[in-house]
């Protein structure tokens, strides 16, 4: 074979193997990631009457496999056995599972997805309380392969517990409607979707305070292999730039915040700083008002002549300023942050400082000096309104 010849046939095979595929990125090699699910767990993980998978954890799953540029595959199988089918390749990752210290000996897990809290769940009026005291001699019922099956058996089976395992939620509960069980320690949000918020849970209630344990752990995460330390590192980098634009927060508080009682969020509205500036002039969080640090700036963004009663004259106008735009008066500050240059400048500030609000309506405050300010300038203030 000539020269030319070899040259053409070690191209060809170059080719080939690479399969004329773009290589994965070096931030994110993973373009398909196989998630483990139990569809069965409302409001987490179900198929709706159409057959198709969704719930909190699947919306939540898609969202990361958008950021990742990746596809979502989901295999449906028993959760009591993802940790097997985890290490034996069947997929690359379990949503969700409860991050614990036993857990965590053979397995990976990401930042914590969302809280969850366990209680037990019994007939209202039998005063049980989850401990070993009040339930010994009593029969709970548990979900097989959960935290909470590891923690009952360990706490309080051997003092004379009881312990029940099913494979399916449906199960337990028709064995707790049966009266074959006297109680279930359960997750709060399955439990209500599952039993409490339905007519069949009319006789039925939380029993005593959240149950805390280490073993409980103190939220859910995705599970991964130790081999696959990219994978958990890419899912982490996906999850917090979902918490970064908002899209975690619009996915996880409608399955959350009702199911758990919780009262909903303040909602942020914010107001960008002029110029293109990476900060907002103003965030109001439910009816708190917070302002950046203002400095004594003009109109057209120059420091004002003067020193240190004309800066803080212009910045305690321009605070004015903004709250009028919002339909507020100085009156509603709450709190104040001033920062000097040179703390000389205190007396001259405090007078002019002190003009500016009602005396009777004086905001808390905290004053330093900071050695230099941006600009040179000789003061920045900085508050919080009530609305």
């Amino acid at each position: 074979m000539t020269t030319v010849g070899r040259i053409l046939a070690l191209a060809l095979i170059t080719l080939a193997g690479s399969g004329c595929a773009v290589a994965p990125s070096p931030e994110n090699p993973w373009k398909e990631i196989r998630f483990g699910v139990e569809a069965d767990v409302k409001p987490f993980e179900y198929r709706n009457a159409q057959g198709e998978l969704v719930g909190l954890d699947i919306e939540l799953g898609n969202a990361l496999c958008t950021e990742l540029n990746a596809r979502c595959i989901w295999v449906d199988q028993p959760y009591a056995t993802n940790i097997t089918a985890l290490q034996a390749n069947h997929f690359d990752a379990i949503m969700p599972m409860t991050p614990t210290p036993a857990r965590r000996e053979t397995i990976d897990f990401t930042d914590i997805l969302y809280p969850l809290e366990s209680r037990l769940v019994a007939r209202s009026g039998s005063d049980l309380l989850p401990n070993p005291t009040s339930l010994k001699g009593k029969r709970v019922g548990v979900l097989a392969g959960t935290s909470r099956e590891a923690f009952a058996r360990a706490r309080w089976a051997p003092q004379g517990v009881t312990v029940r395992s099913f494979n399916l939620n449906g199960e337990l509960i028709s064995s707790l409607l049966a009266g074959e069980l006297d109680a279930t320690l359960q997750n709060t949000i399955e439990i209500n979707e599952a039993l409490l918020n339905t007519s069949k849970g009319a006789a039925f209630a939380f029993a005593g305070p959240t149950v805390v344990d280490e073993m409980l752990g103190g939220g859910v995460a995705i599970a991964t292999r130790k081999a696959t330390p990219d994978l958990t590192a890419a899912l982490n980098k996906a999850l917090q730039r979902l918490k970064d634009n908002g899209k975690y927060l619009a996915i996880t508080q409608p399955y959350l915040a009702p199911a758990a009682g919780s009262p909903e969020p303040a909602k942020m509205v914010y107001t960008p700083a002029e110029g293109g500036l990476p900060f907002s002039q103003t965030v109001q969080v439910g009816k708190t008002l917070y302002l950046s640090g203002l400095l004594g700036l003009d109109k057209n963004g120059k420091l004002v002549r003067g020193g240190i009663r004309a800066e803080t004259a212009q910045a305690l106008e321009t605070l004015r300023s903004t709250l009028k735009g919002k339909g507020l008066g100085m009156d509603r500050v709450a709190k104040c942050t001033v920062i000097l240059a040179d703390i000389k400048d205190f007396s001259a500030m405090n007078n002019v400082y002190a003009s500016y609000f009602p005396a009777d309506r004086l905001p808390a405050r905290t004053t330093f000096a900071a050695g230099k300010l941006l600009d040179d300038a000789r003061i920045e203030i900085e508050c919080l309104a009530s609305l």
